[in-house]
């Protein structure tokens, strides 16, 4: 089986975190529906999975990086089904 490499990058409109592995992205869709007065509308994305050529052209603009923090990052990796990075104690 291949190793998996995954990429993190940040969007500059949104500052969400988006993720590649191969030719797929992970991007954040904001789920309206999960927005409620419960919590003061606060908004909630969902990780959905779609090709590089999908997300053209808005994958231009993302900002690729290594400057993550981790918790994002183990979400991502959760996402596309990789083992979690251990957390510094």
């Amino acid at each position: 089986m291949r190793k998996k490499t995954i990429q993190y990058g940040i969007d500059p409109d949104t500052g969400y975190v988006w993720s590649r592995v191969d030719s797929e992205v992970a991007v954040p869709v904001i789920d309206f529906a999960a927005m409620g007065p419960s919590d003061g509308f606060a908004m909630k994305a969902n990780l959905e999975r779609m090709s590089t050529l999908d997300a053209l052209p808005s994958i231009n603009g993302v900002q690729w990086t290594r400057k993550v923090p981790i918790e994002l990052k183990n979400m991502h990796r959760e996402f596309w089904g990789m083992k979690p990075l251990k957390v510094a104690a």
